[in-house]
């Protein structure tokens, strides 16, 4: 149901934007509690925190007129109720009974937009009514009194969250993008008045009028950075606002594999832009799948080679450098590479000849699946490669690592914005590029005996290594000037590996506001996006990762 055709979708957006966050949060713990059982621990603390989000989801859903969550709410206030009186020796199903509930509550908040039907509320209540039934009655006698003072408690909460509240303004992000969309126009006329003050300043001298005007244009820059730093702030978002349901996930995942797994969350408040967060998710689930289905054993597969039964997969996250570096890991068998090199053959690619590191890159090619068999999380051909294409598009890079019978490693590293990238302009063949700085790792003069020709490529030292030297005019296929004729090369550096690339001039750093291609111009293999710079000219803005990967074939 749209907003157009239901007269109450603010309304109703309003209850998705307040009761999903608790939904979310009482879902997570319904799972924590039943990992608690499992393990033989009192859940009683996690029942009773989660108490006063049930009660305000069953309250905002009947004021809403939303029976299948009220009814759902309630079925899981009745459960939880009489599970504190008995949560060190629950009933044996009762555990999974509470997961269902709590990814069913999920689910229907975050289709209240839609109004969904009430079957799957009904049947979940009816379950509910037949687990107490059949043993949990007695405890019932205490539930009017138990909801008597879950109200005083949240009445009493309810003034301290009103002065919360007070405080906070919901803004629809539509409005953030309009506003950055302004701010990017705003830092690029202030580059053109920067460059018209320089031309200015070389005519006619340091006049007092230039000097004032001068100070002026840089108090505007400085201005505008601090716009521009506080705006980023609004639009960032912890990464917990996305991997909160990776737990239920997981556990469902597992569940349907007959396997037994742990997830294990660490830097869920690193903060990341919201437009990367929400083109985030769908990769990094897919790695974790991916780890639940490819990487852990099943139970009697661990205990023969000395594992716990259990399996453990990670997911941490971290700023490093400017950038936020994600780690989904797994402790079990590892890549199978024998597999992989024989799947890689079928596709084409000679495994045989190929390095360790080359060899597990074949895991991101097309269609490569060493699932034995279809199913619904394997053996479907849609594999790694779109979680690399993925990542790769939000301008960053994906690296694996893997030990036999140890488990594997992906390592994601991400810009914390796609809205405002600070690079390093260069010229090549009279046109200026854009390199982003996260990946430049040094820029270097070109002495001519500096670069040598091995098998007709340019290579240089560099830090006690060598490093491809490509001539920046071959690569971006301009090609109007000799490569000694460049006076510099850059450096780049991503997911371990390393390229100089010949420029003829390093123009400077600039904040640059990335415009995407019109989709009928199409996308240039090394081109991420463009951008308007202070002269008025339009810059590509080159892909560091592509331009990496096409180290081996270029040049």
């Amino acid at each position: 149901m749209t907003d157009e055709t239901n007269p109450f979708g603010e309304l109703v957006e309003e209850y998705v934007l307040e009761c999903l966050p608790l939904a979310e949060q009482v879902a997570d713990a319904f799972v924590a509690v039943e990992r608690c059982w499992r393990e033989g621990e009192d859940a009683s603390a996690l029942l009773t925190a989660i108490a006063g989000p049930l009660h305000t989801i069953k309250g905002n859903s009947a004021m809403m007129g939303l029976a299948a969550m009220r009814d759902t709410a309630h079925a899981l206030e009745d459960a939880c109720g009489v599970l504190r009186h008995d949560a060190e020796s629950p009933d044996p199903a009762a555990g999974a009974l509470l997961a269902a509930g709590g990814s069913l509550l999920v689910e229907l908040v975050r289709r209240a937009r839609d109004n969904p039907e009430a079957d799957e509320a009904l049947e979940f209540v009816e379950r509910v009514r037949q687990w107490l039934a059949r043993g949990a009655s007695p405890a019932l006698e205490t539930q009017p009194e138990r909801r008597r003072t879950e109200r005083r408690g949240t009445a009493s909460s309810a003034g301290q969250a009103d002065d919360r509240s007070a405080s906070v303004v919901r803004v629809d992000f539509r409005r953030l993008d309009a506003m950055l969309e302004i701010l990017g126009e705003g830092l690029i006329q202030q580059a053109a008045l920067t460059e018209s003050v320089r031309g200015l300043t070389r005519r006619i001298g340091p006049a007092d009028q230039v000097s004032r005007l001068d100070q002026a244009v840089v108090a505007l820059e400085k201005t505008l950075k601090r716009l521009e730093s506080t705006l980023m702030e609004t639009r960032l978002l912890p990464l917990s606002t996305v991997v909160s349901r990776f737990p239920r996930l997981v556990r469902d995942t597992a569940e349907a594999e007959g396997k037994r797994v742990r997830l294990l969350l660490s830097g869920g408040e690193t903060p990341l832009d919201k437009a990367v967060l929400d083109r985030l998710s769908e990769p990094v689930l897919h790695l974790l799948t991916n780890a639940i289905v490819h990487g852990i054993e099943s139970p009697g597969e661990r205990r023969a080679v000395g594992k716990s039964d259990e399996g453990t997969v990670r997911l941490t996250a971290a700023p490093e450098a400017g950038r936020v570096v994600i780690r989904v890991s797994d402790d079990g068998r590892g890549l199978d590479e024998q597999a992989i090199r024989r799947k890689g053959e079928s596709l084409g690619r000679d495994g045989r000849s190929e390095s360790g590191l080359a060899l597990r890159d074949l895991i991101f090619l097309p269609g490569l699946s060493t699932a034995p068999q279809v199913s619904a999380l394997a053996g479907r051909g849609v594999g790694l490669d779109v979680v690399a294409g993925a990542i790769h598009a939000l301008g960053g890079t994906i690296d694996v690592e893997t030990a036999p019978g140890a488990g594997t490693s992906f390592t994601l590293s991400l810009p914390v914005t796609l809205a405002i990238v600070r690079s390093l302009i260069v010229e090549v063949d009279q046109e200026r590029y854009a390199l982003p700085l996260a990946h430049v790792a040094e820029t270097v003069r070109a002495e001519p005996e500096a670069i040598r020709q091995i098998n007709h490529r340019g290579v240089a030292a560099w830090r006690g290594g060598l490093i491809h030297v490509a001539d920046g005019g071959d690569v971006l296929e301009t090609r109007q000037a000799r490569p000694a004729g460049r006076r510099f090369y850059v450096v780049m550096a991503a997911a371990g590996r390393r390229r100089g690339l010949l420029v003829d001039r390093l123009v400077g750093h600039q904040d640059v506001v990335v415009k995407s291609l019109d989709p009928e111009l199409g996308r240039p293999v090394l081109v991420s996006g463009t951008t308007i710079l202070g002269d008025g000219r339009v810059a590509c803005i080159l892909d560091a990762v592509r331009l990496l990967e096409g180290g081996r074939r270029a040049g």
